[in-house]
C-alpha cells in the first residue's frame, strides 16, 4: 500500500499564493530601502564603528564623553584633511586607537572618503 501525497489545505496554498509574489515585489524594492553600502563604509563598520560607533558620533561604552571619537564634529585632533586623515588610520593613535597597516591604498582612500562624509553629517 502506498501512501498518498499530502495536499496542503485551500487556505495555506491561497496564503502561499499571496505572499510570495508580495515577499518577491519587496524584495526586489531592497535596493531603494536599504542601500547597498559603499566600500569605504563596509571599512568603518568593520575596523572602526565599535569605538565610534556606526554614525560616527563615538556614543560608544568605551568612548562616550571622549570628544576625539565623534567624527562628526569639527574637532579632529590630528587634522582634517585626506593625508592626516590616512596618518592617523594606519599608525592609529598611542593607547587610544590601533593603527591600520593593512589596508591597501584603494581600501585606505574609501575608508578616508567615507569619514570625510560622516563630518558632513553635522554639518561640519
Amino acid at each position: 500500500m502506498t501512501a498518498l501525497p499530502r495536499r496542503l489545505p485551500l487556505p495555506a496554498l491561497a496564503l502561499a499564493v499571496v505572499l510570495l509574489p508580495a515577499l518577491a515585489a519587496l524584495t526586489a524594492g531592497c535596493e531603494q530601502l536599504f542601500p547597498k553600502r559603499t566600500a569605504g563604509e563596509q571599512i568603518y563598520r568593520r575596523l572602526c564603528a565599535r569605538c565610534h560607533g556606526h554614525d560616527g558620533a563615538g556614543n560608544t561604552p568605551r568612548y562616550m564623553g571622549n570628544p576625539w571619537a565623534d567624527l562628526t564634529d569639527d574637532l579632529w585632533r590630528h587634522g582634517d584633511d585626506p593625508g592626516s586623515i590616512e596618518t592617523v588610520v594606519r599608525d592609529g593613535v598611542f593607547a587610544q586607537m590601533p593603527g591600520n597597516p593593512e589596508l591597501s591604498r584603494e581600501e585606505m582612500k574609501q575608508l578616508v572618503a567615507y569619514l570625510r562624509t560622516l563630518r558632513r553629517t553635522r554639518g561640519g
